[in-house]
């Protein structure tokens, strides 16, 4: 039998709570898994091994991935420091960040948004990214971009060549998997399509006070409800001041409680400033939950003509789209539909497939 050409997968992420990013890895990896049960990676001729610097506590069941947990260091020092020694062979990086000395190796750039935006991050967060990322890439045979969007970026921020980078995009059918959990709704006297929601972060980038203000401006009697924030604090932090008593939040949810707001709300809402692909709106799209979008970055390769764009700088317009969705019944139906079809167009599958055939390319050369 011919040797099996080893391939390794920085598996960091496994150990470290569910995100954006921690999801799109956790989901492109399920599915390179299945491409090799299903024949499409041939599993005889390449042998995967995940390598992390601990033992994630809810590591996922692979058929054809074996993990190896090895190293004395933690977080970025382990991956500069011992993975490049640990990866004897092709190696996988799926967030961001990778040893920035070795060559043979892909690197996932989710966004530039240390260089993009450098304002939503701590000076130390954006000196490590501005340190690691421009080196990494640099030295990677392929880079992985999730949009068209990040390929410009990776080419104006990081001078590498359009040639280097090959385009995964995102899924979202994830989110078909949790059954609906509707308790959310009693909890907090929520009636279907009687609200807007909204899911927001620490992070000043999500633009999460400007819907407050919106929602001032357009005058609707829905409510908008808040999920995913750590606590009501941030939103006085990002100076919205006391929520008002037709705002609700909801805090941190379920996947199946995120399942059930989507589905029964009116709309989503998204006016984030900068996203290297943005899981929620194709989340709620494929959910049949209108969305209302920023028309930035790579949102609108997400979205597509299916959702309702705003200009996240500007409350006028956000408020303007609000009013829109609230009050047309038959705008609404065709939101519903235009964004099912549109969700649809990106799958998890879809996403391995674009990431294996630039894998096997570059083991080839």
């Amino acid at each position: 039998m011919t040797e099996q050409i080893p391939i390794f997968v920085n598996a960091r992420f496994l150990c470290e709570p569910v995100t954006g990013i921690q999801r799109w890895a956790r989901e492109t990896l399920a599915a390179l898994d299945q491409l090799i049960e299903e024949g499409v990676i041939d599993g005889e001729k390449y042998k995967f091994t995940l390598l992390s610097p601990t033992q994630p506590s809810d590591m996922p069941n692979y058929r054809h991935l074996s993990l190896n947990v090895k190293g004395l260091l933690r977080s970025h020092f382990w991956e500069q420091l011992e993975l490049p020694f640990l990866a004897k062979g092709f190696l996988i990086n799926f967030k961001n960040t990778a040893p920035m000395f070795k060559k043979n190796m892909s690197m996932q750039i989710m966004d530039l948004q240390p260089f993009a935006r450098p304002d939503t991050h701590s000076s130390v967060f954006n000196a490590l990214y501005k340190t690691i990322i421009p080196r990494a890439a640099r030295n990677a045979k392929v880079i992985t971009c999730l949009s068209k969007n990040t390929v410009s970026e990776v080419q104006k921020y990081l001078g590498v060549s359009r040639d280097k980078c090959v385009i995964t995009e995102s899924g979202h059918e994830h989110i078909l998997r949790f059954s609906r959990d509707d308790s959310i709704l009693g909890q907090h006297s929520l009636g279907k399509s009687k609200y807007l929601l909204a899911v927001s972060s620490l992070n000043p980038n999500k633009n999460f006070a400007a819907i407050l203000r919106a929602m001032t401006l357009a005058g609707v009697d829905n409510k908008l409800v808040i999920a995913g924030a750590a606590n009501p604090k941030v939103f006085r932090d990002q100076g919205t001041g006391k929520l008002p008593d037709s705002a609700v939040y909801v805090g941190r949810v379920s996947d199946e409680q995120l399942r059930s707001l989507y589905e029964n709300a009116l709309g989503f809402v998204f006016p984030s400033f900068y996203e290297g692909w943005g899981l929620p709106p194709g989340e709620a799209m494929l959910l049949g939950c209108p969305v209302i979008s920023s028309d930035t970055s790579s949102l609108t390769e997400v979205c597509g003509d299916a959702v309702l764009y705003c200009d996240p700088s500007d409350d006028s317009s956000i408020a303007e789209q609000i009013t829109k969705l609230c009050n047309d019944t038959v705008l609404r139906d065709k939101l519903i539909a235009d964004g099912l079809t549109q969700s649809q167009k990106f799958t998890w599958r879809q996403v391995a497939l674009n990431i294996w055939a630039s894998i096997e390319k570059a083991c080839r050369e």
